[in-house]
C-alpha cells in the first residue's frame, strides 16, 4: 500500500487507513451525503486537542528547562491556538485532503474546520502509532514555531490584563454562560461599562476570544477619543 501525499508531508504512515479516513471526514460530508454513519472525526479532535496540548508542554518543559511557569503556559497557548493550528493545517495542504460538505472540500474561511482537522489527525496518528510517534511528528510539524521571540508575545488575556490594570485599577473578570454546539461562551468584563463575548471548544479558548474582543473594543474606543 503506496503512502497518501498526506501521509508523506507528515512523513507518517498509517498502519490503519481507516483512522486517517476518519480524521479528514467532516461531519457535514455526511449529513450532505445523506448517510446514516456518524463521523468519528469530532471524538478524534477531542483526542487530539489533550494530545497536542499535553505533548506540546512537555516539549517546552524540556526545552525551556530554566523558564518559569509563566513563560510556560504562554508559550503553549501561543503554539496551540486555532491560528497556529490553521497554519500547520495550510502548511501541510491538509484541506486539500478533506472530505467536506458544502461542496467537497469547499471549507468556509476564517472558520475553525482547518484547526479542529488538524487537531482530529493529532488523534488518529496516536490511536495509530502511540506516543512516541505523535511526538515525533508534531516535534517535525512545529519546529519552526519554537521561536523564543515569538512564544514570548502575551495572550490577549495577559494584555487585557495589564491594559486594564494601568487604566482603571482593576482585573477584567471572565463568566462563562452556556455551552454551545460550537463548545463555550463566555463574556469578559471590565467593571459594569465594558464587556465582549467570545467562543471557543474549551473555557480558556473562549476567554482568550472575549478578551480579544474586548481589547478591540478598547482600542477602538481610545482611538475615537483622541
Amino acid at each position: 500500500m503506496y503512502p497518501t501525499l498526506l501521509e508523506e508531508t507528515i512523513k507518517y504512515i498509517f498502519k490503519n487507513r481507516e483512522l486517517l479516513n476518519q480524521a479528514v471526514t467532516h461531519s457535514s460530508w455526511f449529513n450532505e451525503k445523506r448517510e446514516l454513519r456518524q463521523s468519528e472525526n469530532e471524538k478524534l479532535e477531542y483526542l487530539g486537542d489533550a494530545i497536542l496540548n499535553s505533548i506540546i508542554s512537555i516539549l517546552l518543559y524540556k526545552k525551556y528547562k530554566y523558564k518559569h511557569e509563566g513563560f510556560l503556559s504562554n508559550a503553549r497557548s501561543c503554539l496551540v491556538k486555532r491560528e497556529t493550528l490553521t497554519e500547520i493545517a495550510k502548511d501541510i495542504n491538509l484541506g486539500q485532503h478533506m472530505c467536506y460538505g458544502n461542496g467537497g472540500s469547499n471549507i468556509p474561511q476564517e472558520s475553525k474546520v482547518l484547526s479542529n482537522m488538524f487537531e482530529a489527525l493529532i488523534g488518529a496518528i496516536y490511536l495509530d502509532g502511540g506516543i512516541m510517534k505523535t511526538t515525533r511528528v508534531i516535534k517535525n510539524l512545529f519546529l519552526q514555531y519554537f521561536n523564543e521571540e515569538k512564544l514570548n508575545e502575551k495572550n490577549p488575556k495577559n494584555i487585557l490584563q495589564e491594559f486594564s490594570q494601568k487604566r482603571w485599577g482593576m482585573l477584567p473578570k471572565y463568566k462563562f454562560t452556556r455551552k454551545i454546539k460550537e463548545g463555550f461562551t463566555v463574556f469578559a468584563y471590565i467593571g459594569k461599562e465594558f464587556k465582549a463575548k467570545g467562543t471557543g471548544k474549551n473555557k480558556k479558548e473562549a476567554e482568550q476570544e472575549a478578551a480579544k474582543e474586548l481589547l478591540n473594543k478598547l482600542m477602538k474606543k481610545e482611538s475615537e477619543i483622541r
